[in-house]
C-alpha cells in the first residue's frame, strides 16, 4: 500500500491529516492577519454600497491602497470586476447559446455565469500540459497557443493578463483564431499612457528586462508575475491586426484610471 506524506504525517489513503490540516489552517489565518494589519491605514476608506458586480448591497473593504485592494465582502469583486460585470450586462449574451471562456479559474464573475450553458474556465501553469482539467474543472492553457478550435468561442474575458504574456501580439492573433465571428475577447490591463515592452523572452529561455523589473501578485505563484508590457490606449495601432476592432466598453474609473477593452472579430470577405 503507497503512503502519501503531509507535512511530516502520514495518510495511507492519502486524506490530509488533522495535522496538515491544523496546520494549513493557522498559516491561512495568518495570512489573514498579516493583510488586515497592513490594511489598517485604508480601512477608513471602506464603503457601504450597492456592488456593480453581484448587484446586492454590501460593505466594499478597503484593505489597501487603489482600487485593486477594495472588495465587495460578497462576492469578492474590485473595481475591474465590476467593470467587466458592467460590460458583460452591457453586451446582453445569451447564457444558452454564449460559447463564453474567462482565464480564471477563480474569478469574482464566476457566480454570474453559473447559468452559462457553455462556461469554460481556464488556468496557466508550466507545470501541466496545455487542455490537462484540474479536479475543479479549470483546463490550462496558453493564451499564446490555445487547444480551442478555430471560430469556436463567442465571448473570452481575461482581466490583468495581457500585460503578462511574452508574445502579446500571439495572444490576440489567438483571440482572432478562436473567436467566431463578431465574437469579442473582453479584457482588462493596468493602465499606461502609451504600450512598450518591458521585458523579453530570449530564445535559449532566459528573460531580459528592458526596464526596471515590475512584479504583480498572482494566486498561483507566491514569488508574483513579471510584468512582459505595458499598456496604453495606442494598443491598436501598435498590435495592428486587420482582423481585429478594439473599442472601449466602459471607464475610465477610479484612481488607477481603469477601463474595460473589446476586441471583437470582424466578418471575413
Amino acid at each position: 500500500m503507497s503512503t502519501v506524506f503531509t507535512l511530516g504525517r502520514a495518510s495511507e489513503d492519502g486524506t490530509p491529516s488533522a495535522y496538515s490540516r491544523l496546520v494549513t489552517f493557522l498559516l491561512y489565518l495568518r495570512k489573514i492577519v498579516v493583510v488586515l494589519a497592513k490594511g489598517v491605514p485604508w480601512v477608513f476608506e471602506s464603503r457601504f454600497r450597492v456592488c456593480r458586480c453581484c448587484q446586492r448591497p454590501s460593505l466594499i473593504i478597503s484593505f489597501g491602497r487603489g482600487d485593486e485592494r477594495k472588495k465587495c465582502i460578497r462576492c469578492r469583486a474590485n473595481l475591474r470586476y465590476e467593470l467587466l460585470a458592467e460590460a458583460v450586462r452591457k453586451l446582453a449574451f445569451d447564457p444558452d447559446r454564449t460559447a463564453l471562456v474567462e482565464f480564471d479559474p477563480n474569478s469574482a464573475l464566476r457566480r454570474g455565469f453559473a447559468d452559462y450553458r457553455h462556461y469554460t474556465r481556464t488556468f496557466y501553469s508550466t507545470r501541466y500540459r496545455s487542455g490537462y482539467v484540474r479536479d475543479d474543472g479549470a483546463i490550462c492553457e496558453d493564451i499564446t497557443a490555445l487547444t480551442f478550435p478555430d471560430d469556436s468561442v463567442d465571448v473570452m474575458i481575461t482581466s490583468e493578463v495581457l500585460e503578462h504574456v511574452p508574445d502579446i501580439r500571439a495572444a490576440f492573433k489567438e483571440t482572432a483564431r478562436v473567436l467566431k465571428e463578431n465574437g469579442v475577447h473582453i479584457f482588462t490591463v493596468p493602465t499606461r499612457d502609451v504600450t512598450r515592452q518591458r521585458a523579453r523572452l530570449e530564445p535559449d529561455g532566459s528573460v531580459r528586462c528592458l526596464d526596471d523589473p515590475e512584479m504583480h501578485s498572482d494566486p498561483l505563484n507566491p514569488r508574483g508575475i513579471l510584468v512582459f508590457w505595458d499598456i496604453g490606449p495606442d494598443l491598436p495601432s501598435f498590435l495592428n491586426l486587420p482582423e481585429l476592432k478594439f473599442e472601449v466598453l466602459v471607464g475610465q474609473e477610479g484612481r488607477d484610471r481603469r477601463f474595460v477593452w473589446c476586441a471583437r472579430k470582424l466578418p471575413q470577405r
